[in-house]
């Protein structure tokens, strides 16, 4: 019996050391450290700095229009295209995929957008205002949101959304008017208990 448990321990001993161990941090070159800080926002820098393998939707804008410049290039770099307009992508994106993207000279700016499955949460026409705005490079001008919450929601989600960098303009029920610039949309789109934004061009702005 003392045998068993001594294994048993041992077993979850190394388990433990398993789950602890972090991934080693990529050593970056000078050159790789330049096209991080003028291509690339603070979420995607963390993404290639940590190496964290993770499929996220990523904003990239290139210097020309996207679907006639860069489709093939796209699709022979085996990259997810989930939508265009402009000279902006939303692309499907894992740590691997930044670096190539970042050397290419038609790549003007990479921002994170949301994880894998949060991107339906976002109205078509909102989606393709977004893209328009970074491919513009409006993303730091205030715009307002029409959010929808799963739940009532109440002084934490307050509290979250002034976090994120936006503020309450209006309340009715489970959707809130906020404003903000896009370039914080990310943050809120980590909340599950937000599932669904449209644009509110209608809306009083500060």
């Amino acid at each position: 019996m003392i045998r068993r448990l001594a294994a048993l321990l041992f077993i979850a001993v190394i388990f433990l050391a398993g789950c602890k161990e972090e991934k080693p941090r990529v050593e970056l070159t000078p050159a790789d450290k330049e096209l991080l800080r003028t291509k690339a926002d603070e979420k995607i820098g963390i993404i290639i700095t940590e190496n964290l393998p993770a499929l996220f939707a990523g904003v990239v804008v290139f210097g020309s229009d996207a679907f006639v410049s860069q489709s093939h290039r796209l699709d022979q770099a085996n990259l997810s295209v989930l939508n265009m307009f402009g000279n902006a992508a939303i692309l499907l994106l894992n740590s691997p995929d930044i670096p190539p993207l970042l050397k290419e000279p038609s790549v003007k700016k990479i921002h994170y957008l949301c994880r894998q499955g949060a991107l339906p949460r976002l109205d078509p026409a909102f989606e393709m205002d977004v893209m328009r705005r970074f491919g513009e490079g409006k993303e730091t001008e205030p715009v307002a949101l029409f959010i929808r919450f799963r739940e009532p929601p109440g002084e934490k989600d307050e509290k979250l959304v002034e976090a994120a960098g936006f503020t309450v303009q209006t309340r009715a029920g489970t959707v809130w008017v906020v404003t903000g610039p896009l370039r914080y949309l990310a943050r809120l789109l980590e909340s599950d208990r937000i599932i669904y934004y449209e644009a509110a061009s209608k809306a009083r702005t500060k």
